[in-house]
Parts: structure tokens; sequence; C-alpha cells
């Protein structure tokens, strides 16, 4: 029980542990929302400047025409009437040539302007500056006309900058405007504001919006993140601690599964042909195990397969299929042709003399003889003793039975062991095989393990053949010991038993 106590806290502080981890990507989270929203408020601002105000230049344009620069009372009416209908005018000033200065607003001091700069040039007559007024913070957009009747200028409400300036708290956010690669500030930058804009728009006009915002805001929105940020990462933590344990109790429940169908006998061989092209005949089969549970059908090998070669559970399993294969073929009269079974085994059965013993016993005590057994190194496991696994090996092949390399080329030690264990028979990965007739580097690699098997005199076997054109290339390449859906899926005793028939008769192979 006290170890189970500490456990349980043990899980409850990685639980902690990793919340408060996924709290300091809070500043990350932080940025990321507020550049959405600035964003969004900021886009839908530009997009209410470019509906409303629409292209200032040929506005301005437009508006020189009406006017004949007399600053009349007439004009500056005209002025009031077209600066109060759009509300993105703060106000439209006039100045005739060599006179005052009228505008949209009654007895306005037109001096009130400390600070005028031109930031782009449209045209001869048209031209974009930035002003800025007395005792104001406030940076003013405007549109210049300048021709021989005088001057008319278009000043623009800053609703991008004072809109947003004070949206999430007072002062927090600061945009700033560029045109060909000049930046002016609407405000003065100081060190309380991020040195990288949060966000960026370009107008059609070539200007382009800056927004910088202040750490304080930063650190409010991280602020406001990290209880949430907590909570799903306790959650993650949580959700880690529970899928480890689902899987320990399906391993477990799946070692439990194995184990009984070790005990009652559940394991069944399944016989894959293999076909040599050359003699036009059966070469042999390969043994494939199967678990047949009652009620449930056949249990898929990829379930358990690479389970037993970790647990060991393989090593049983392999000698009750060698009992079954036995059987089976024995009522087929196996041992009355020369033809090959070819069974899987992992490193570790070859570097136990006394487990190959044990199976060889099986065969010993049987009316098939050992000469028409290979058997398969899987390379799924890497060997652990490659000295001791070749005096098995020396040894095996003493008693005449054949050890080939299965999946040559994909596993850990590759053609490495075919020096090494001095092997003579390898078998060609379904990987290699099935980019036939396309352009795979995997192609390239087939040809070079096929001249190498060639070079070296070695016996080939191509597996996972499911084609006709895959068959012909092979044998093009005198590859001509053939194994695949092509010439037959694994069957049962009592379909490969038919099959076997089938091929005495010669019946298959004319087919082919």
């Amino acid at each position: 029980m006290r170890f189970s106590g500490h456990i349980g806290i043990g899980l409850m502080f990685f639980v902690i542990l990793i919340g408060f981890g996924f709290t300091t990507l809070a500043p990350y989270f932080a940025t990321k929302q507020l550049s959405t929203k600035i964003q969004t408020d900021t886009d839908e601002l530009v997009q209410t400047y470019i509906q409303n105000i629409g292209d200032y230049q040929e506005f301005i344009m437009n508006l020189s025409r009406n006017f004949d620069f007399t600053c009349t009372e007439k004009e500056q009416e005209q002025l009031r009437r077209i600066a109060y209908s759009n509300y993105l005018i703060r106000k439209i000033s006039l100045t005739p040539s060599g006179k005052s200065t009228c505008s949209s607003f009654y007895e306005e001091n037109h001096d009130q302007h400390v600070e005028s700069r031109k930031i782009k040039t449209y045209s001869n007559t048209i031209s974009l500056w930035l002003s800025s007024e007395k005792n104001s913070l406030q940076r003013i957009f405007e549109v210049r006309w300048q021709g021989k009747k005088g001057r008319l200028v278009l000043s623009l409400e800053p609703i991008v900058e004072e809109i947003l300036r004070n949206k999430y708290c007072e002062g927090c956010v600061l945009t700033s405007v560029s045109a060909d690669n000049d930046r002016f500030g609407w405000q003065d930058f100081n060190k309380s504001y991020t040195t990288k804009p949060i966000y960026e728009v370009l107008m059609p006009n070539g200007l382009k919006f800056s927004n910088y915002i202040k750490s304080d805001l930063l650190d409010k929105e991280s602020q406001s993140l990290r209880m949430p940020l907590f909570l799903v990462g306790a959650f993650i933590a949580g959700f880690l601690i529970l899928f480890r344990r689902l899987l320990i109790r399906r391993r477990l429940s799946l070692h439990a599964l194995i184990q009984r169908g070790i005990v009652k006998r559940e394991f069944i061989p399944y016989y894959q042909p293999i076909i040599n092209l050359k003699k036009k005949e059966l070469y042999g089969c390969e043994v494939l195990a199967r678990l047949k549970k009652k009620g449930a059908g056949l249990i898929s090998p990829m379930e358990f397969i690479p389970y037993v070669e970790k647990s060991g559970q393989i090593i049983p399993i392999t000698n009750l299929l060698i009992e079954k294969t036995i059987k089976d073929l024995s009522s087929i009269n196996w041992q009355l042709t020369d033809r090959v079974i070819s069974i899987n085994l992992v490193p570790q059965q070859l570097e136990n003399l006394q487990i190959m013993n044990e199976s060889l016993a099986l065969f010993k005590n049987s009316k098939i003889p050992v000469k028409q057994v290979a058997f398969e190194i899987t390379e799924r496991k890497q060997f652990e003793d490659l000295t001791i696994a070749s005096k098995v090996i020396q040894y095996l092949k003493t008693q005449g039975i054949d050890i080939k390399l299965d999946d040559a080329g994909t596993g850990y030690g590759g053609f490495s062991y075919i020096q090494e264990l001095n092997l003579r028979s390898l078998k060609i990965d379904k990987m290699f095989v099935e980019n036939i007739g396309t352009t795979d580097i995997k192609l390239s690699l087939l040809d070079s393990i096929i001249a190498f098997g060639k070079q070296a005199g070695m016996e080939m076997i191509a597996e996972g053949v499911e084609t006709k054109e895959q068959s012909d290339y092979l044998v093009e390449r005198d590859v001509y010991l053939q194994q695949g859906f092509y010439f037959g899926i694994p069957m049962n005793a009592e379909e490969f038993s038919i099959y076997n028939n089938e091929i005495k008769n010669k019946n298959k192979l004319l087919a082919i």
C-alpha cells in the first residue's frame, strides 16, 4: 500500500510538473492571441478606410475642380458640407495662392500645425503628409493638392491609431506608418513597446501600418492564459498516464492471450507456396503462424508476432508450429518429394544450441527428413552474439539444414550477416519487389541486391510477387524462385493439400 501511495504521489507530481511546464508557453500563446485580435481589428479599420474614402487621390483631384479658390463664404460652406458628410474626414483646408487659408472649421487658428512632413509623392500635384497639432499626440494624415490656383488639404481622422491605442488598455498599442522604406511614428517609441511589430498590413496606396504593443499588455494577456494552459498541460499528462496504463494492461492481456494459445495449442501453421519458375514446379512453402481463437476467428500475426519475438514466447510457438507442420505435410507425402519447408526463426533461437536441438528432435522423430528443412533468419531483432550464432548455424548445416537471410536489406545486420554467418541463401523483401514498374529508388536497390546475389552465387527467393509484370522482371534477371499472392495466398492445411494436388497435375503452373 505504501508503494502504491508513492506511485500515486509521483504521478500527481508529474501531472503538476507538466501543467506548470505548459504555463511557460503563455507568452508565446499570448503573442499569437493578441496578434489575431489586432489583425482582425486593424483589417476591419483599414477596410473601412478603403470603402469610405475610396481613392483619395481621385477624391481630392475632383474637389480641386469644384473650387475657384476664393475662400468665399459659399466655398467655406461647401467645405463644411463635404467634411461633415464623411466621418473619416476631419477637415478640409483651402489656401488660395497668396491669400489666407480657410477651412471646414469655424474660426480656426490655421497656425496650430507645429510639424508637417511629406511621406509620399503621388504626382506633380498630389502628395501625402503626416502632421501633428498643438497640445496633441495625434498625427494626422493629410492628402495635399497643390496647383496654380492654390492648395487643397484633406485631413483624415486617425481612426486606426485612435481606436487601437486604448482598446485593450490605456496607450497599449502604438501604430506607425511606413512608405517607400521610410517609417514614421504616430507617437514616440519607448522601451515599453515591443521592438518588433505584432502585426502589419499593407494598404492599396502603398502605405504600411505596423502595430506595436506594450509589454504590460503582453504580460496581462500571458497571465490570463496561465491557468488555462496549466489545465491543458495537466489534462495531457493525465491522458498520457491513462494511455500508458491501458497500453500496459493491453500487453498483459495480450501476453495472457498468447500464453493460453500456447497451452491450448491454438497456434496453427499456414502455408504459402514458393514456385521455381525455371523448372515450372513447386519449390516448397513458407510456414506462417496464425492464432485461431474459438468464437473470434483468426487473429492477425501483426497483432502478436512483434510481441512474442520480444517476450520469448516465439520459442514454444515455433515448436508447436513444427509439430503441426509435420503432421499436415506428412499427410500429403511431403517426405516423398525434395520440396523445402521454410520456417522463420529469430536470432535468439539461433544463439542457443539447446533450443535448436529441441526443434530438430521433432523432425528426427518424424517421417520428414531434416534435409527438407530451411530456417529463415528474421532481422526484426539484432544478434547479441554472432560468434555463438555462427557455430549453431554451422552445426545446423552439418545436419543438412539450409539457413536463409529473410527480408534481405531491411533489418539490423543486412548483408554483413551473409559474410559473418556464411549464408548462401537470401530472400528479397516485398518492399523492393513492389517497386517494379516504377521510378522509385528502391528499384535500383533491387537490381543491386540481385547483382550481389548472382555474383556471390547465392540462392535468391523473391517475396511479395503480386503481378505478372513483377514475376517477368525477376525471371529476366534469373530470379526464378518466387513467392507471393500471384502464385498463392497463405493457406491452411486443407487448402494447401488441394493446392498441392493441383500442382502435381500441373494445373496451377500451366496457368501462370
